[in-house]
């Protein structure tokens, strides 16, 4: 597989590793509750055990064993994109967009991003998993060309058993 890029530009937005002045930021993009609805991620009950988080996610967007992003609006952060899962030429990818800049389409945008350069980078296959009832997510992966298939899974988090529905794009789509 071809390296990614630094950087990626989008009309709005900039993608890119994230760097010790985003802690802040990205903590409290870790601690939000209404994010945690939606994306997994630890229940953390301090902002303080959000950080060694963020530090394994700075380093994670520096790594070229990785792919992920921080998505940077106006110079702040305000999500990201990371893979999930990767084997041979397929990946699954998630995302995060803070509720503030949620319904602007920033989460298209990034993810489009994203799926040009997993393409340039010699992936085939792109899949991105959502929970039943996320309908903002879905019209994301949507909006970007990609096609519900046939897994699901109910996955527990935070004691609760939730359904996950997952959409793909492959090379030969676009």
């Amino acid at each position: 597989m071809k390296k990614k890029s630094d950087k990626l530009q989008t009309p709005r937005l900039v993608l890119k590793s994230f760097e010790e002045c985003d802690r802040q930021p990205m903590v409290e993009i870790l601690f939000d509750k209404e994010i945690k609805k939606t994306y997994m991620l630890p229940d953390f009950t301090e902002r303080k055990q959000a950080e060694p988080l963020f530090e394994r996610l700075m380093a994670s967007s520096k790594s070229d064993e990785r792919f992920l992003y921080g998505i940077f609006f106006e110079g702040a952060p305000v999500g990201f994109v990371n893979d999930c899962e990767i084997k041979d030429d397929a990946i699954e990818i998630g995302y995060v967009i803070t509720p503030a800049h949620q319904g602007k389409g920033f989460a298209t945008e990034a993810v489009e991003a994203c799926i040009e350069e997993l393409f340039c980078m010699g992936f085939a296959h792109i899949r991105a998993g959502f929970f039943e009832g996320n309908t903002a997510s879905c019209r994301v992966m949507e909006k970007c060309g990609m096609h519900k298939i046939d897994l699901e899974e109910d996955i527990e988090y935070k004691g609760v058993l939730l359904h996950c529905l997952y959409y793909e794009i492959h090379k030969t789509d676009v």
